[in-house]
């Protein structure tokens, strides 16, 4: 991480959740070209759960994403459990789409798994798409 991500890492470590999400929404729209930064930022802190649904709501309106560096950012402070209801959200798209979104979605998802509840989630989930 460069020094000027280190630096706005620091500036939402000092707002709380709610604050912090509504800056990286305001700072890194979606149709913006450096929104993946907000996707850098994010496990970066701790985050309300209202918040990560929240957050995964709004960025979640880009999938599939294009490589598993977001789908790691978002399993990283969240439970798999709510990944999955927020990513079902976006269901269903192109057929190619989905091959897209499993293909890195489900290998993030089984490194976040802490236990056989979530891989049963998982398994639940990629059988209930394809």
């Amino acid at each position: 991480m460069d020094e000027r991500l280190r630096l706005l890492c620091a500036q939402l470590a000092k707002m709380d959740s709610a604050q912090a999400a509504d800056w990286l929404i305001g700072k890194y729209p979606i149709d913006s070209i450096d929104y993946g930064e907000a996707i850098l930022l994010i496990p970066q802190r701790t985050w309300k759960r209202s918040d990560q649904r929240r957050l995964a709501q709004y960025y979640f309106a880009k999938l599939p994403f294009s490589g598993a560096r977001g789908y790691e950012s978002f399993a990283s402070v969240m439970s798999i459990k709510l990944i999955i209801e927020c990513v079902r959200a976006f269901l269903p798209m192109e057929e190619s789409r989905v091959g897209l979104l499993l293909y890195y979605l489900v290998s993030a998802l089984e490194r976040a798994a802490k236990n056989d509840t979530d891989r049963k989630l998982i398994r639940e989930f990629v059988s209930e798409v394809q």
